[in-house]
């Protein structure tokens, strides 16, 4: 990596070392599954995790949620390490402790943060619905991606409030109609909030799949093997609940296209049960095209 320095303006560098500091709890979990490889016990890790007791309700709450749709009740941590397994574990555990930092206020993007954040939700019940019966798997792992997909724009937006710059960052967006967002965050930040989520998914230590994975939400094609499925979903995901027009009839036509791009690349999700998962203002939109 090159240094922060080189590739950013002193803003976001300002941003990153305010960030607040990881629950202890978190990062002794996140230090022990990083530096013990092969060597891990469960126990450990249920020891770990049980010094925090809201921690272990969160965990067990998210078990027991749709998000994962275990079929029968979690009710021990061991129980929640043993389904999930141990990096998914960590994953969600920092997902989840950075999902509840920040303030959010998202006006500099002209977007309603009450929306904005309803939105949000939707995203991880939707990758976990969705996914959940052809990819289980696959949909555990990215549910800390989804429950983080916006974080960039969060903390563009603090920044541009910060600094008093987000009247004309708006003003700019209006101008462009919303559609040149990437472009517009560079100009006036240094970064565009993709390549920034990205970055900080390094700086906070989740896998390197998931870093990856993210890198690759506009270019998914290019993605390695190993995680081309995973930058597919990502991306039809990023583009179904784009914040200006979530479900709209280009962005869930602009997802379908995603969905038969990784088809060609032997990438295999299953239309049917996409379409049948689509949130029903998606699956409205698509009805009166065909009914015009």
């Amino acid at each position: 990596h090159k240094k922060l320095e080189e590739i950013m303006n002193p803003l976001i560098i300002e941003t990153i070392k305010n960030l607040p500091p990881l629950p202890s709890t978190v990062e002794e979990l996140r230090n022990y599954i990083d530096s013990n490889g092969a060597n891990l016990e469960i126990n450990k890790i249920a020891t770990i995790i049980s010094k925090d007791p809201l921690l272990v309700a969160e965990l067990l709450r998210l078990a027991n949620s749709p998000f994962f749709g275990f079929s029968r009740q979690v009710s021990t941590i061991q129980q929640v390490i043993s389904l999930l397994g141990i990096n998914n574990i960590k994953n969600i555990v920092l997902a989840n402790s950075l999902k509840s930092t920040f303030h959010i206020d998202v006006s500099p993007y002209g977007l309603n943060t009450a929306d904005f954040l309803n939105n949000c939700s939707k995203e991880v019940d939707f990758i976990s619905n969705w996914l959940k019966e052809e990819d289980k798997a696959l949909a555990n792992t990215l549910v800390p991606c989804a429950m983080l997909l916006r974080l960039g724009m969060i903390l563009l937006s603090d920044m541009l409030i910060k600094s008093n710059k987000s009247e004309q960052f708006l003003q700019e967006n209006k101008a462009h109609n919303f559609q040149d967002i990437h472009e517009i965050e560079n100009h006036y930040c240094g970064i565009d909030s993709i390549s920034f989520l990205g970055f900080l998914f390094d700086y906070w230590k989740f896998d390197e799949i998931l870093i990856q994975s993210i890198a690759h939400i506009d270019n998914p094609h290019a993605a390695s093997s190993e995680i081309k499925k995973n930058a597919y979903a990502l991306a039809i995901t990023n583009c179904l609940f784009e914040p200006y027009a979530p479900f709209s009839l280009f962005n869930s036509k602009k997802a379908i296209a995603l969905l038969n791009e990784a088809k060609n690349q032997e990438i295999n999700f299953d239309m049917s049960n996409f379409l049948a998962n689509l949130p029903q203002e998606a699956k409205n939109n698509l009805a009166k095209e065909i009914e015009d």
